[in-house]
């Protein structure tokens, strides 16, 4: 049965690191580099030599010149010897060729006139690679004569031994300068970038194994580069998901007493649900009528429990939805929060005559109907109005005495807009910042703040929204928004 477990590649462990892979391209980048500049460089060599060549064969022909001197074998043999050729000829335009030496066939010939820098790069590397003895043949004008030509004969092998000598000290020089920039590169761009990253790296996985650990917690870089910017972001989305996991715990263990006081605080509800009925069977006329607003109370209190735990749960009820009366579950709001309200002038938009009161009104005209679920919608509206009336009852009342307003606001073609204004004085910053956030944006000592987060969520539950419109010391404006359909 063949082995189907997958098959191990074989790595270098220095590979595997950003340093390592790090040093490893340097070092080629600048190999690569140094080919990239050999290349020219062997042809350069090459050509230069082969001038050379030429102005020494024209250097030792010149003595045949002088007719009155006579050119003897050994004169001959000292002129190529010195010249490092085996034959030379010179051509001159008008008067016939001089020639030292014996011509022989070349295995190669080289006229310098039709050379370009691919074939000098072409004709030096295939120098290099050659290497069995043979003849060259060159030709070109003579470097003090432009109009002679010199022909030259010579054995390739010294033209190849200067090469490869040459290719050696270039070869020599680019590993010195390897090692050098490589070292340089790798030890800058290893304080300036590979440490920095990995301290990142680290910093993430000790977050991961104990996130609930303030000294797991990156401390800020004062770096201004990229690099920087990435170290404060990582800071501070770890001080994010940290706050969001404390208040995760929270809510989660308000979610475990919310379910072991559910069952206790329904059955006394129900006990006193039934003490109510009973009252109101048997006691006065008087009392019955103030009996009513209470039983719907608790009623109310009863459904309140039977949902609390979804809510600890984050889990937001379904709205039964049905046609509402806004004005109606508007006024049910306010005689339910303070039932024993002040007395209000006639024009419901106008303050009380006595500024210490506050005055509360309902602009909502007659018949404005809204789609949305009573309990939910009266939940939201009461937690509105409370933190109103809290609001204001801590802070001294304006000239003309403090005011809450339930009106309808501007809305969109497919919603309706149900504003709340208060003179009070305003939010704190914090508690702004963090308005809908669970145990931050209570602006009250001692609150969690989760009643704006329940209500928000109410309205996100109903395909609306609820938002800050403004807030500052002449008052605060709440916006809930509910789809007309």
């Amino acid at each position: 049965m063949p082995d189907s477990r997958p098959r191990r590649r074989f790595r270098l462990p220095f590979v595997d690191s950003l340093s390592g892979r790090l040093l490893l391209l340097t070092v080629i980048f600048v190999i690569l580099g140094e080919v990239l500049i050999y290349l020219p460089s062997i042809a350069r060599f090459r050509l230069v030599f082969l001038e050379a060549r030429l102005a020494s064969a024209h250097l030792a022909s010149l003595a045949l010149e002088d007719r009155d001197m006579e050119v003897t074998p050994g004169l001959e043999k000292v002129l190529l010897d010195n010249s490092m050729v085996v034959a030379v000829t010179l051509s001159r335009p008008g008067r016939p060729d001089l020639m030292l030496g014996e011509l022989a066939p070349a295995a190669r010939t080289v006229d310098l006139r039709q050379q370009t820098p691919f074939t000098l790069i072409r004709d030096a590397l295939d120098c290099l690679l050659k290497t069995e003895p043979r003849l060259i043949r060159v030709i070109g004008p003579a470097p003090m004569a432009p109009e002679m030509m010199v022909d030259v004969l010579f054995q390739e092998r010294d033209l190849r031994d200067e090469m490869r000598a040459y290719s050696i000290r270039i070869l020599t020089l680019t590993i010195v300068l390897s090692a050098i920039v490589a070292a340089l590169l790798y030890a800058a761009i290893e304080r300036l970038m590979v440490r920095p990253m990995r301290q990142m790296a680290a910093a993430v996985i000790a977050f991961r194994e104990a996130p609930e650990d303030p000294a797991r917690m990156m401390p800020p870089s004062g770096r201004s580069d990229e690099i920087g910017i990435v170290q404060r972001e990582l800071a501070m989305m770890q001080q994010s998901v940290r706050r969001a996991l404390e208040q995760k715990s929270r809510l989660a263990g308000l979610g475990a007493a919310v379910a072991k006081l559910n069952h206790d605080l329904r059955n006394l509800l129900s006990t006193a649900l039934l003490n109510a009925d009973r009252i109101e069977r048997e006691a006065s006329p008087a009392v019955r009528r103030l009996l009513p607003p209470m039983i719907t109370a608790l009623d109310r209190a009863i459904t309140l429990c039977g949902r609390s735990l979804g809510f600890a749960t984050t889990e937001t009820p379904a709205p039964d939805r049905t046609r509402l009366d806004l004005a109606q579950v508007v006024e049910e709001v306010l005689a339910t929060v303070d039932p024993d309200p002040p007395a209000a002038p006639d024009d419901p938009l106008l303050p009380a005559a006595d500024p210490g009161p506050i005055a509360r009104a309902c602009a909502i005209p007659a018949g404005t109907t809204v789609l949305a679920d009573h309990d939910l919608l009266y939940r939201i509206l009461a937690n509105l109005v409370r933190n109103a009336l809290e609001a204001m009852q801590t802070a001294a009342p304006p000239p003309d005495g403090h005011r809450l307003v339930v009106a309808i606001g501007r809305g969109s073609g497919d919603e309706i807009a149900i504003r709340v204004d208060d003179t009070g004085p305003g939010l704190p910053p914090k508690a702004a910042a963090h308005l809908f956030e669970p145990f931050t944006g209570s602006a009250r000592p001692g609150g969690t703040g989760l009643g704006l987060v329940i209500a928000r969520d109410l309205a996100r539950a109903h395909g609306g929204d609820l938002t800050l419109d403004s807030t500052g010391p002449e008052g605060t404006r709440f916006t809930l928004h509910l789809p007309v359909r």
